[in-house]
């Protein structure tokens, strides 16, 4: 199964994770695409004439992988691979540093130009009020402009399994919430006057990912919810 799904006819990416599917211009987009799936499969169309194809990894890879559409009962949004082999690509190597630091925290798959949702999943988590963050090991995916990408420094899995802080080496380190009117510090990112709302600027600052007592990078995120994933 995968998240991020590329729908040939249309010629735009689907993201199940999102309710908008990544398309706020869209509206009852899931609705059309899923009932149009159910319909084709109901006709015996097969599903490599669905329009529907793998647009993450498999995609990522230069490979053309059909899929199909599922919702589960507890309303949960699946695309499914048509053939074993496609599927079977999204399975994680499960090193022990990847072991490691899934009992830390949740992990999320991208590829090797990192998750193609992402600016979709940022700007959507933003209309809800939320600050999204990517911690990453990846000095590629800290450069990107996406999203926030803290990242710490590539360890071995003893070092990432203990109970104390995993230093953050660079990314956004640090959000300074201010209301842009006339006492504010910096420039309005909108428009060439104080617009009045509350913007969010990143500041470097020395932190640590997790921890127990000590400030930690998940206390930095003040007045706003967090979505904290790490790849």
């Amino acid at each position: 199964m995968a998240n991020l799904v590329w729908h040939t006819k249309l010629g735009i990416h689907l993201d199940l994770t999102l309710e908008d599917l990544g398309h706020p211009n869209l509206p009852n987009l899931w609705s059309i695409v899923y009932d149009t799936d159910r319909l084709y499969a109901a006709r015996d169309i097969p599903v490599s004439a669905r329009d529907l194809q793998c647009g993450g990894i498999c995609q990522e890879a230069g490979v053309t992988a059909w899929m199909y559409l599922r919702q589960r009962a507890d309303g949960r949004r699946e695309a499914v691979h048509e053939r074993t082999e496609d599927e079977q690509r999204h399975v994680p190597l499960m090193t022990p540093e990847y072991r490691a630091y899934q009992e830390r925290i949740q992990l999320s798959s991208a590829g090797a130009h990192g998750p193609r949702s992402v600016r979709a999943r940022a700007s959507h988590a933003a209309r809800h009020g939320i600050t999204p963050a990517w911690h990453t090991d990846r000095a590629d995916y800290a450069d990107r402009h996406d999203t926030h990408w803290p990242r710490s420094d590539r360890l071995p899995a003893r070092v990432i399994a203990k109970a104390g802080d995993l230093r953050v080496v660079s990314g956004f380190r640090a959000l300074d919430f201010w209301r842009c009117d006339a006492r504010a510090l910096y420039r309005c990112p909108d428009t060439s006057h104080r617009c009045g709302k509350v913007h969010v600027t990143p500041k470097p600052r020395d932190i640590l990912f997790g921890g127990d007592g000590s400030e930690s990078y998940a206390s930095l995120w003040r007045g706003t919810a967090k979505v904290s994933e790490l790849l």
